[in-house]
């Protein structure tokens, strides 16, 4: 885990807190708040056309975590339930360990699209092994493998560095996760630093991440928009 780190807040159901939106579902707020292996959700069937979105309005749909301060630099550790490791062979699987949009905010009214997987090619780096297209800021690395805490449940766990600082990061579902109606993201918990992580302190690479990346830790070759 990242020692540097500050691990957010999952914010409770409710007006200023995580809203479930456009197609119901749970949301658990006594998970996403410590990097346990569980899990919180939103069933997300919204849309998010014009980049941002506002409490209130009938598409705003988020999980969203309270770091208490601004940063630059967030981990999302997912929480894989359809991905058990190995080459991605099928459709669902690829779009499943990519169904996360990232949205940053300020005042935890207002949040503006940060990042979203708009496309993916299966085989872009090879057999089994997905690149995908980003809309705004690509993450610095994937993870394919998964975590050191909890190996493959956390696989495609990723960083993302930002041109802002947000104190509020919300998430929910990405592009290709919504076409598929499969907009369930998971999530187990989300990191904040400010500016990159430090190289020492990213996942420790497992023996799936050597076997499908030749860089070792530096898993994901991504596809620019």
């Amino acid at each position: 885990m990242c020692g540097s780190c500050v691990v957010g807040s999952h914010l409770a159901a409710g007006p200023t807190g995580s809203v479930a939106g456009v197609g119901g579902g749970g949301i658990d707020a006594g998970n996403g708040s410590v990097l346990n292996g569980l899990r919180t959700y939103i069933y997300d069937l919204g849309g998010f056309l014009d980049g941002s979105v506002t409490r209130g309005d009938a598409d705003f749909a988020m999980l969203v975590w309270d770091f208490g301060a601004a940063y630059d630099t967030m981990r999302l550790y997912t929480h894989q339930d359809h991905y058990s490791g190995g080459p991605i062979t099928t459709d669902f699987v690829a779009q499943d360990v990519m169904e996360y949009s990232v949205w940053g905010s300020n005042d935890n009214m207002t949040f503006v699209l940060l990042s979203d997987v708009t496309s993916y090619a299966i085989a872009g780096e090879g057999p089994g092994l997905p690149t995908y297209t980003f809309s705004g800021t690509e993450p610095d690395v994937v993870y394919r493998g998964g975590s050191s805490e909890f190996g493959i449940v956390n696989a495609y766990t990723r960083d993302y560095t930002f041109g802002t600082a947000y104190r509020y990061y919300g998430v929910r579902t990405s592009s290709i996760s919504l076409a598929a109606l499969d907009a369930d993201p998971e999530i187990d918990a989300i990191l904040a630093h400010e500016g990159r992580i430090p190289p020492g302190e990213i996942p420790e690479p497992t023996t799936l991440v050597l076997l499908a990346a030749p860089l070792g830790w530096m898993l994901l070759r991504r596809s620019r928009g």
